[in-house]
């Protein structure tokens, strides 16, 4: 395939051909550039060091001939080919050698001894060393050469750095150098330059110390030459310094940066060197500092404003950086904070945003000076249990700290809108806002009592959230959670730990723990903002843990069998306050108290024992009762629409039922034994009774409830426990006197009952147990009576003679009949003949094959008659009984 053809008609060039035609010729480049460079660089030096050479043959004179002779030709050289345009790179490389070395030989003519000149003064060497720099500088400058003028300049400080003779005045020549530098970085803009010659200056000078330093043992001893060299240092600073502030706004600000940064830096850096008086450091950053502010606030340096930014930065980082070194760690936060709202005012009114922002690096300075020094020494303090001293100036200034920033995050935003506009300033005031929660938590840490610490933090968090509400500071509301978190956290790992109070004292753990639950409760009517969604559970949040601190005071402060009381008792209070605010929360907290209390009385003080008329189960359980009953009949009938929640979950009814269980509970402890069943069958008429008088069915429920507890209680325990393990007891705790009682108050209730039954219920629910239900409730005569019957029957079959049960049997099945005819209810009718059927099945399935001749006589006239006198009644009253049927 041919190749391409171009415009020409020729073949174009190939790829490969193309590549070597743009790369460049390495040994021409080689050759031509940086080997003439290299040589001029090994002839400048090779003729410096014969100049620094003691030489016998050749005096002083000779030398600096020789070496004014040998660089006038390297320069005459280098002008005189420079005109043509095959040699002009080495003839520029020649004059970029020749230059330096006259510089040098006027400066070895005073400050090298080989070379030194009798007669000539410093001032004069000094007067030729500017002169013949001048000249160098005003030459290369016709080539208009940022390579020609840096490589003369190169060489020049090369050929002041091999020497080390001429003691400190040498440095002069350095002084000289870094003016000619600095000339020309502002009249030509070189500022590549400009950094080349910041770092030769600072090398040279740090060269020239090295001899000095290194043979000294640390700490560094005073030596002669030190203030000089100092002198000479601020020199180099200043005269970069000036060439920097009166520059014109450069094309290339990165490179004018970076100079202005590397002067300061190296002036540090080789001040730090050769330090030998560290008690003076504070005093040269803190003038430096000053200084660099100072000269970025003149009006020539404003009008550039990188060169005005980075010198004030710089400025403000210096005196930051000296007050630590001479005032007390306290004392430096107060100064630093002092400068951080000087900076951030500033800023402020002169509409000046570098003052502002430095303002903010100032104070996150100061912050983490409080927290990462002091604070930290004194939580490390307490860790190894060294000391416990309050550090109360240190509260002072993290809490003076914390206003200040406060006022920068959030008041000055509001006086000085304008002012807050760009991202980075709300960015500011946001981190700002956290460093002041972060201070003065830490100096409530500072200078608070240990027990107390717990109560100031909660109260910290409750007025951040407060002014989160009151002035719609809604970053405030994170914060004070934080506060509040670890606040109830110390005071559970810490306070509650507290010791007791004596015997008239009041413990600390009640005070500051009661103190907590309080601001909780407090926090918790400014916890929400609708207009931030994620706080609206927050008010429910600090409700519970109001109520969790003081359901744990309780438990660690009252005797055990208070607690429960107590419990009660705040339920109460909460359940009056979520009545009067509408508030859910409250009324859940103390239906939660009261099941607490509920379930502590069997564990605590159902066991409690004394010595008194009263035990501590009756005056801690009777008045537990009565705030269940409380809580029922304040929700009872209500018809509020804020109560919908509590009548859905039938909050009455539980409560109710908890008061009953635990007047049964506290009955079954402080009744005799065997006296309980009589006991429960009296609270069950009772209940009759109230539900009589107030319509109530709930309590006509509980009755019933508590007559099936009597029938079951007596079988458990006045039957079958005590006939295995039987009482000598006197006839007021015989089976006789304490069932028979029971029967007699449960059929006492019968009236209370048929006052209560619904005849001919209709509308039953669907279900078996709720329809079962349904009709328990409907007829609770039928409840009471059986539970007598079956009572009296089985005490019969207990406690008569074997031979006389069916008798007794018989007995109570025609008294049973007898009732059944008064009262009209068919059921009882049914049940004493029921009865009679059972005499004369137990006859003759059991009785008669046993009996004696005198029992079975006795049995069999007694059942006769008592089945004669039913069915004599029967007959009598048929017509009558038809119309109960």
């Amino acid at each position: 395939m041919r190749p391409p053809l171009n415009a020409l008609g020729a073949p174009a060039p190939s790829i490969v051909q193309k590549a070597k035609l743009q790369l460049p010729d390495i040994e021409e480049a080689l050759g031509t550039n940086w080997l003439s460079k290299l040589g001029i660089t090994g002839l400048v030096l090779g003729v410096a060091f014969f100049l620094v050479y003691q030489m016998r043959t050749m005096g002083p004179g000779g030398k600096v001939m020789l070496g004014l002779f040998t660089g006038a030709a390297m320069l005459a050289a280098g002008i005189f080919f420079e005109r043509m345009e095959r040699y002009r790179l080495l003839a520029r490389v020649g004059i970029a050698g020749g230059w330096p070395l006259l510089f040098f030989v006027t400066f070895a003519m005073y400050h090298v001894s080989a070379a030194k000149i009798e007669g000539l003064s410093l001032e004069g060497d000094l007067l030729l060393m500017l002169a013949v720099a001048g000249a160098m500088v005003a030459h290369t400058l016709k080539y208009r050469s940022q390579m020609v003028t840096g490589l003369a300049l190169l060489l020049a400080f090369l050929t002041v750095t091999i020497n080390r003779e001429g003691g400190v005045l040498s440095l002069s020549a350095s002084v000289v150098l870094a003016v000619a530098v600095a000339v020309l970085s502002v009249r030509m803009e070189w500022y590549e330059l400009e950094v080349f010659g910041i770092l030769a200056t600072y090398l040279n000078h740090y060269w020239w110390l090295v001899p000095i330093i290194e043979p000294m043992e640390r700490p560094l001893k005073p030596f002669p030459e030190f203030f000089a060299s100092i002198g000479f240092l601020l020199l180099y600073w200043l005269v970069f310094r000036v060439s920097y502030v009166v520059r014109a706004k450069p094309a290339d600000e990165d490179s004018s940066s970076i100079a202005c940064v590397l002067n300061t830096f190296l002036l540090l850096a080789v001040a730090k060197y050769q330090s030998v008086h560290p008690e003076l450091a504070w005093k040269f950053l803190l003038a430096v500092g000053a200084a660099e502010f100072i000269l970025g606030q003149l009006p020539v340096t404003r009008r550039r404003r990188a060169a005005f930014i980075l010198l004030t930065t710089m400025g403000v980082t210096l005196v930051f950086t000296a007050l630590p070194m001479h005032f007390s760690p306290e004392n430096t936060s107060l100064l630093w904070l002092a400068l951080a709202e000087s900076l951030f005012f500033s800023g402020v009114y002169l509409r000046e945003i570098v003052f502002q922002r430095l303002g903010y690096v100032a104070s996150a300075a100061a912050a983490v000076q409080l927290l990462g020094v002091h604070a930290a020494g004194v939580v490390g303090e307490r860790m190894d249990h060294a000391t416990y001293a309050l550090h109360v100036p240190l509260g002072l200034t993290c809490a003076l700290a914390a206003a200040a920033f406060f006022f920068k995050a959030h008041v000055a935003p509001r006086i000085w809108p304008e002012v807050f506009q760009d991202q980075w300033d709300q960015f500011a005031s946001r981190v700002l806002s956290w460093l002041a929660g972060a201070v003065a938590f830490a100096g409530v840490y500072a200078a608070f009592p240990y027990a107390w610490i717990a109560v100031a933090w909660t109260a910290l968090g409750v007025a951040l959230l407060g002014g989160s509400k009151r002035w719609k500071e809604y970053s405030l509301a994170p914060q004070a959670c934080v506060a509040v978190t670890v606040a109830l956290t110390r005071a559970v790992v810490v306070n509650l730990d507290l010791a007791p109070a004596g015997t008239h004292g009041i413990s600390l753990r009640l005070l500051t723990l009661a103190a907590v639950g309080a601001l909780c409760y407090l926090g918790a009517r400014w916890g929400e903002a609708k207009e931030r969604a994620w706080t609206l559970h927050l008010p429910t949040v600090l409700s519970w843990a109001g109520t969790g601190v003081f359901t744990l005071l309780a438990w660690y402060e009252l005797q055990t069998g208070s607690v429960a009381l107590a419990w009660a008792l705040l339920a109460l209070v909460l359940l009056e306050a979520g009545m009067w605010k509408q508030w859910l929360s409250l009324r859940v907290q103390a239906y939660a108290l009261c099941g607490g209390a509920f379930l502590r009385i069997f564990f605590a003080n159902l066991n409690a024992e004394g010595d008194g008329f009263l035990s501590p189960r009756v005056y801690t359980v009777v008045p537990m009762a009565v705030v269940f009953y409380f809580v029922y009949e304040r929700l009872q009938g209500r018809k509020d629409e804020f109560l919908d929640t509590d009548r859905r979950l039938r909050f009455a009814e539980v409560h109710s039922w908890m008061g009953l269980l635990t007047l049964m509970a506290l009955l079954r402890f402080e009744v005799p034994l065997d006296w309980v069943v009589a006991a429960w069958a009296v609270l069950a008429v009772v209940l009759l009774l109230i539900a009589s008088q107030s319509g109530r069915r709930l309590f006509l429920s509980q009755g019933l409830v508590m007559a099936l507890a009597v029938a079951v209680r007596g079988t458990l325990h006045n039957f079958y426990e005590r006939s295995y393990f039987s009482l000598d007891a006197p006839f007021a705790f015989g089976r006789y006197l304490v069932l028979g009682s029971t029967a007699a108050v449960l059929l006492a209730g019968l009236p209370l009952a048929f006052r209560l039954r619904v005849k001919g219920a209709e509308n039953a629910p669907g279900g078996r147990v709720r329809r079962g239900w349904f009709h328990f409730v409907n007829r609770p005569e039928q409840t009471l009576f059986f539970v007598a019957l079956a009572l009296v029957t089985a005490l019969l079959a207990a406690e008569m003679g074997r031979g006389m049960v069916t008798m007794a049997w018989g007995l109570e099945a025609v008294v049973v009949f007898l009732f059944a005819l008064r009262v009209g209810e068919r059921s009882y009718r049914l049940a004493g003949l029921g009865l009679l059927l059972l005499c004369v099945a137990k006859i003759v399935l059991i009785d008669f094959w046993g009996m004696g001749l005198r029992d079975r006589a006795l049995t069999f006239v007694v059942l006769g008659a008592s089945m004669l006198g039913v069915s004599v009644l029967y007959t009598k009253y048929r017509e009558l009984l038809r119309q109960y049927l």
